[in-house]
């Protein structure tokens, strides 16, 4: 029997705000962070097993090869006082924010309310590579040889990759070919590249040794 009060504000109705509880009590809301700063919130069974959510992630993704990535999460995120919002802004990851660092990695085959224990919502995660392969052309999707580059560009940013610099700028030179395409004398004037944001520590040494390798990349997508 559904039981219906009004008042000045309007109607209450008992038995559907009881249903919509017992949902919020049996099911998770997770956050997931992709490598391109977009977000997804996604809600599942609090039973299900992890699996379940990376499988929700890779149906929203599209992705194929499914094997090469995962979730990561951290039981020690602090909010700040702004337990329940959702941010727009996806948060800095370590080592530039530590006290948002992934630490696990979502285990497919556990149920999700033995990994994700706190109480707050939703439960922030990490969308990222978690394997990577020696040899980028035994990927056989584009699509997938893309979020390997968003990650290596973040790692890179982040200094979490460890590279000679002359690597490093190697690396840089193909995110400008990326961003910008080839190399054009009319539009890309003398420090062009000062206004990409490519390494933690960016000095004009730096942008112009990416300057003279982003020149070789022409023709190149």
């Amino acid at each position: 029997m559904s039981r219906t009060f009004s008042g000045l504000s309007g109607t209450y109705n008992v038995r559907a705000n009881e249903l919509a509880l017992q949902r919020n009590t049996k099911s998770l809301r997770c956050l997931v962070y992709f490598l391109d700063d977009t977000q997804h919130v996604f809600e599942v069974d609090r039973r299900a097993k992890g699996e379940h959510l990376l499988d929700l992630v890779f149906r929203h993704l599209e992705l194929i090869e499914r094997d090469y990535f995962g979730l990561q999460f951290t039981e020690t995120i602090a909010h700040s006082g702004q337990t329940n919002q959702v941010s727009r802004a996806a948060p800095q990851a370590t080592p530039t924010h530590p006290r948002l660092r992934p630490q696990r990695w979502l285990d497919p085959n556990k149920r999700l309310r033995k990994q994700l224990k706190t109480s707050r919502a939703p439960h922030l995660l990490f969308f990222k590579v978690k394997f990577y392969v020696t040899e980028p052309a035994r990927l056989l999707e584009e699509y997938t040889r893309y979020h390997f580059f968003l990650q290596i560009r973040k790692d890179i940013l982040s200094a979490r990759l460890i590279a000679p610099t002359p690597a490093l700028a190697l690396l840089a030179s193909y995110v400008v070919q990326s961003e910008l395409g080839d190399f054009c004398a009319d539009d890309h004037k003398t420090g062009y590249i000062s206004g990409l944001k490519l390494v933690a520590n960016q000095t004009p040494e730096f942008e112009k040794t990416v300057a003279d390798m982003h020149r070789l990349h022409r023709g190149e997508t």
